[in-house]
């Protein structure tokens, strides 16, 4: 019994002293989960109507995911368009739902997929329309409003999630 106890003890103490499981990481934030992809695409400061809604043109979006930055009351709040192979538009709220509040909560482009930062999920592009409420998954826009060469998105809806975006390290202008 002592061997065995004695051979636990050398097992976990050696891969201790090597390290095991401690990936390096591309990223400085010693907070910052294992393996962040890179952010690819473009990134825009979000632009504003009369109404104060979030205008997004059509022009801007392809088939490599767009970020926009739109601030309310001191917190950047995070939008992501992206063209799916199909050719259908895509606007979703960058955070996760259920992951939504932690820092790398947002979602990044990986082929023909989004993942979330956070948790690892990820989340077929062409899927972006049949998103669970407060499921693993980016959170859906209901007030939406897609006109001829823009989308059009209610304020007052996007600034409702504000608290999950007050620790967010997303991509911002």
């Amino acid at each position: 019994m002592k061997k065995f106890v004695l051979f636990v003890v050398l097992f976990i103490s050696i891969f201790g002293l090597t390290g095991c499981g401690n990936e390096t990481q591309e990223n400085s934030d010693s907070n910052a989960p294992a393996g962040l992809k890179e952010i690819t695409g473009k990134i825009y400061q979000a632009e504003t109507n009369e109404d104060g809604n979030i205008v997004i043109n059509k022009d801007k979006i392809t088939d490599e995911v767009s970020y926009y930055s739109y601030e309310y009351d001191g917190v950047i709040i995070g939008l992501l368009a992206v063209k799916d192979e199909t050719g259908k538009f895509h606007v979703v709220i960058n955070t996760c739902a259920s992951c939504g509040g932690a820092p790398y909560a947002y979602f990044v482009q990986v082929g023909n997929r989004i993942q979330c930062q956070n948790c690892g999920s990820t989340f077929l592009i062409t899927e972006l329309d049949n998103l669970e409420t407060g499921g693993c998954n980016p959170i859906g826009i209901e007030k939406l409003e897609e006109q001829d060469d823009k989308f059009i998105i209610d304020h007052k809806e996007i600034e409702q999630y504000k608290d999950k975006f007050e620790n967010w390290k997303g991509p911002t202008t």
